[in-house]
Parts: C-alpha cells; sequence; structure tokens
C-alpha cells in the first residue's frame, strides 16, 4: 500500500437537470465510466450513496451542482 493517495474533488455547474435532454449524453454514460475508475489500478474510493450513484448527493442549494470525489 503506498504511503500516501491523492484525493480529487470536482465541483461542476450543469448547463440543465441532470435529466434534461442537453445533459442525456454526460448521464448515459455515468455507469460505464464509474465502473472503469473502480476498476483502475491505484483507485481507492469515491462519493457514493448506497446505489453506488453520487449525482443524487448534494452539498450545495443549487440542484445544477454536481460534486465528485474519488481517491487514488
Amino acid at each position: 500500500m503506498p504511503e500516501r493517495h491523492l484525493a480529487q474533488v470536482n465541483i461542476a455547474l450543469m448547463r440543465a437537470a441532470l435529466d434534461d435532454d442537453l445533459m442525456q449524453g454526460f448521464a448515459n454514460r455515468l455507469d460505464e465510466i464509474n465502473q472503469l475508475a473502480d476498476a483502475s489500478a491505484g483507485f481507492v474510493w469515491r462519493l457514493q450513496d448506497d446505489t453506488g450513484d453520487a449525482t443524487a448527493l448534494r452539498v450545495f442549494d443549487d440542484p445544477l451542482v454536481l460534486i465528485n470525489i474519488s481517491v487514488w
């Protein structure tokens, strides 16, 4: 196990709600991208709810703000 890990936080302001047609391409690939990350060498942890989803987690009042946290 390495001595150190890298924690990465991404905060995004979406151009539309996640279920809007404008966000469809992004939303449709979330599971695929998360599976790639989970299987990647060096991956330790990512923020997610009990279903494996992080898009429903809200840390800001604005519903268009998404947050992603991962540890590598």
